[in-house]
């Protein structure tokens, strides 16, 4: 009877909620409440608030071990998701290619290798769509491009009398899914996916603007990319120009970077989006070539005098499990899609994104997660057009966790912790809420989410809060969101509250 009569009154705040007030959340520390009630007005306490008035709002708490709920509010409601859609990526591929799968990069001789040493043909790098080569987020022991030397090394290599050829048909086009923004594809975060990713697909832009001209260079020394100026450039804002950009606007298919803004004249350095990774590896592996001794000569040798095709090499990534932990900490965009695309390789289809988040789809569907209301359109959350409830979410997150401890992995290990790590260190910073709940963060204009697992040493419940269309500055909603992990965390974590 005493659980029926708890039940009831959460229904009741649940339909007139907002509700509570700050009196009802302390009463809820201190008074002989049920988890369910003080979780509760929690939430109803957040979603009161002004500043989000105009916004949709979606927040759930669940029990982990069998998904009910705790705390709820418009659970049903799909919103933008933005990057905490990684969460979902990143599950169906530990669930589907384990833990330890590893991308492979093969480089192949592709001609013999005569007594003088020389390779009479064309030195190939066939790419198998690791995100990770030469990445400056991920540990790669002896480096790509170094154990490509080490392996001509040790076959006696000193010269390639051919070119280098960079294979780049493992992820077909396009490189970027059709929903992403233009606005999004000439910075680092909007770089495209390729079957031959390096170095994290971007460059280091250093820039000169002045009223006289324009210079420019990439800290890598590539010769392909062209950036065009088009900003105007002012000595000081006026009632009709004002000071923004420099602005990118990049064209994938021609590798030209146009700049565009109002700005002073200035000197200044951005990570950019690299259209052509193949292109910076070959170049930078022929550098690398030739100040180990090995020359490479550019000689048009014909197939026909070509010896067959030898592998030299099969380098492997880091393990998807470490991959998935880097993507999720830093919310790298790249490295999602190029696992989304992995994910539909392995299902024997084309490696693209459509291919990917139909395979995502079903495999949710056929663990029983209601997915009527989920809109993937890519792996990473970039698109504006990915929607989800929260149900959706804490449901996904419930049975991933059960299913992936099988394989001996625990999920909510891989992601970041609020107050400590990435891209949501200062949510919950400085509370007592701090280092106690595991989530993933996403964020976009207008746009602020978060999914994950509490407590963090041993979960007991998912949490999933969406928020739309919010009107108060950033800052502002992630202290609110803050203070309403502070009080689901007290509300959990209280001895004198009973079940």
């Amino acid at each position: 009877m005493k659980y029926y009569n708890s039940l009831l009154l959460v229904l009741f705040m649940v339909l007139l909620a907002p509700v509570a007030s700050a009196e009802e959340l302390s009463a809820a520390k201190t008074d002989t409440l049920s988890k369910q009630e003080a979780v509760q007005a929690a939430i109803n306490h957040f979603v009161s608030s002004p500043a989000l008035k105009n916004a949709s709002v979606g927040v759930s708490v669940n029990r982990l071990d069998d998904n009910s709920v705790i705390g709820e509010y418009c659970p049903n409601q799909s919103q933008i998701t933005a990057s905490t859609m990684k969460t979902v990526t990143s599950a169906t591929a530990l669930s589907l290619l384990g833990k330890n799968y590893r991308f492979h990069t093969k480089m192949i001789a592709d001609g013999r290798i005569n007594r003088k040493g020389h390779l009479e043909g064309d030195l190939v790098i066939k790419g198998g769509g690791d995100p990770t080569l030469g990445s400056g987020h991920l540990p790669e022991g002896i480096s790509f491009i170094d154990r490509v030397i080490m392996s001509l090394k040790d076959k006696g290599v000193t010269e390639i009398r051919g070119n280098i050829v960079v294979d780049d048909t493992a992820n077909p086009s396009p490189s970027v899914p059709g929903s992403w923004m233009l606005e999004d594809l000439g910075y680092g975060y909007g770089t495209s996916v390729h079957g031959l990713n390096f170095s994290d697909n971007t460059l280091r832009l250093n820039y000169e603007i002045t009223k006289k001209g324009f210079n420019y260079s990439t800290v890598q020394g590539q010769s392909y990319l062209k950036v065009i100026n088009h900003c105007n450039v002012i000595e000081e804002e006026n009632d009709s120009i004002s000071f923004y950009g420099p602005e990118l606007r990049l064209d994938i298919d021609t590798d030209i970077l146009h700049l565009y803004g109002n700005v002073k004249p200035h000197r200044g350095s951005m990570t950019i989006a690299n259209p052509s990774p193949d292109l910076l590896l070959r170049d930078s592996l022929e550098t690398a070539l030739e100040a180990a001794g090995i020359k490479v000569k550019h000689y048009r040798i014909k197939a026909s005098e070509r010896a067959k095709a030898t592998e030299l090499l099969d380098y492997e990534s880091a393990t998807l499990g470490m991959i998935v932990n880097s993507l999720l900490v830093r919310s790298d965009n790249m490295f999602t899609e190029c696992v989304l695309r992995a994910i539909a390789k392995n299902a024997g289809k084309q490696s693209t994104t459509e291919n990917g988040v139909e395979v995502v789809k079903e495999f949710w569907k056929e663990k029983g997660v209601d997915v009527t209301g989920l809109f993937m359109i890519d792996g990473s959350g970039l698109s504006r057009t990915n929607k989800a409830p929260v149900s959706f979410f804490t449901q996904m997150l419930s049975i991933a966790h059960h299913e992936l401890q099988q394989q001996g992995l625990n999920f909510y290990e891989l992601f970041p912790v609020a107050g400590k790590d990435g891209t949501v260190k200062r949510v919950a910073a400085k509370t007592t809420a701090s280092g106690k709940f595991a989530v993933k963060s996403g964020s976009m204009s207008h746009v602020q989410c978060y999914v994950g697992y509490y407590p963090v040493e041993k979960p007991e419940y998912t949490v999933a809060i969406l928020i739309n269309s919010f009107t108060c500055p950033r800052p502002e909603l992630v202290k609110m969101v803050s203070e309403m992990l502070v009080n689901i965390d007290n509300a959990l974590a209280e001895k004198n509250v009973v079940e």
